[in-house]
């Protein structure tokens, strides 16, 4: 697929850094970058998978290690607050960041596997037939790891699902699409039998975190993050007892207060009953500070759960809409590095890698950051 490619000026917007460091990092870590045609100034044109490998050495180079693997999962009880959008941008920022990333796409609708760039709905023979490639198609997701989708407990080796849309360096992705739908019926099986579908994902994380299976080797990744669909489902809830951390998009468009009210329950009631929870974080997105409804929500949010609430929101803007009528298959910080939600974006997730606790302070000082 055609891809949006970056001069060093991007690429230092990228990664919060100068352009005489991407210049001299780049020539350290060796990479190939295509130099600009024609009788003028050979300037470099990065692609984006040139950017990542950027990234991925800066963090060998500075001795990024995270002090803590993390699990985190973006879920909102409603649909159309940004989500998927907010997922995506996240997983790309991380892995600027210099940490390495694995997303997993829980919503059988795919919209996060398709904002990546790829057709869940395309066949390997339909592909072939548009001179696509086969990369392009979508053949396995989650269930597919799991021993629950198969009778006989055989299950895909992990490099055979993992998708790896930004190159070796960027985000990996599992991916999902509609057959997703069938793992929610075997898990509401396993509830019946009394089997607690609800720690299947945590059990699955367990042996891959720990590298104990050769074929499910997770112990690469510092991050294992969950777009998890708005349903109130046994996957969902899965995912959310496994995890860490929850962040939980809020549409200030609307008001919000009883979806994180909902999910504060959720969360409650996991911490009664395993003694295990997420720490849930609320991030505003859809933001007017100068709208009456927003700004009463704030004080809402803020009021119920002043420690949940981010300090850093995500405006309304143009920008997201005019990235969706791209064909570049980029998320909004990677197309328009630039861009006013490009800046928050990157101030929320760095807040959320702080709330996270992820990195020590010499090893943000030392230009990890991503500005």
């Amino acid at each position: 697929m055609g891809r949006k490619t970056f001069k060093v000026q991007g690429v230092a917007k990228l990664l919060g850094i100068s352009v005489d460091s991407v210049r001299r990092d780049a020539d350290e870590a060796g990479l190939q970058i295509e130099r600009q045609g024609g009788s003028g100034p050979k300037t470099r044109i990065f692609t984006v998978e040139n950017v990542f490998d950027l990234a991925a050495h800066r963090g060998r180079k500075y001795g990024l290690t995270p002090k803590t693997k993390r699990i985190l999962t973006v879920y909102a009880p409603k649909g159309g607050v940004g989500k998927t959008t907010i997922s995506s941008n996240i997983a790309c920022i991380l892995a600027l960041m210099g940490l390495r990333v694995l997303v997993v796409d829980l919503d059988f609708q795919a919209n996060l596997t398709i904002s990546f760039g790829y057709d869940p709905e395309l066949t390997p023979e339909e592909a072939a037939t548009a001179g696509l490639p086969q990369s392009t198609c979508v053949e396995y997701h989650l269930g597919h790891l799991l021993p629950q989708w198969q009778q006989n407990g055989t299950v895909q080796p992990l490099a055979k699902v993992i998708k790896k849309p930004f190159g070796e360096n960027g985000p990996h992705l599992i991916p999902s699409e509609v057959t997703l739908d069938r793992l929610e019926a075997l898990f509401t099986v396993d509830a019946i039998m009394g089997k607690k579908p609800e720690l299947a994902i945590a059990r699955w994380l367990d042996e891959g975190l720990s590298g104990r299976n050769p074929n499910l080797d997770l112990s690469q990744y510092d991050i294992v993050m969950f777009d998890a669909p708005p349903a109130k489902n046994q996957t969902t809830r899965g995912a959310l007892l496994a995890s860490d951390f929850a962040v939980a998009p809020v549409s200030m468009e609307r008001y919000s207060t009883k979806s994180v009210s909902y999910l504060a329950d959720v969360i409650g009631e996991m911490k009664n009953t395993y003694s295990k929870f997420p720490q849930l974080s609320v991030l505003g997105n859809f933001f007017d500070a100068k709208r009456v409804r927003v700004a009463a929500q704030v004080i809402a949010l803020t009021s119920k759960y002043p420690e949940a609430w981010m300090d850093n929101q995500i405006s309304s803007s143009e920008e997201f809409k005019k990235v969706l009528d791209d064909d570049d298959g980029l998320p909004l910080a990677l197309a328009r590095p630039t861009s006013t939600p490009a800046d928050e974006l990157r101030a929320a997730t760095r807040e959320l890698v702080e709330r996270m606790a992820m990195l020590n302070s010499s090893a943000q000082k030392d230009g990890l950051r991503v500005a």
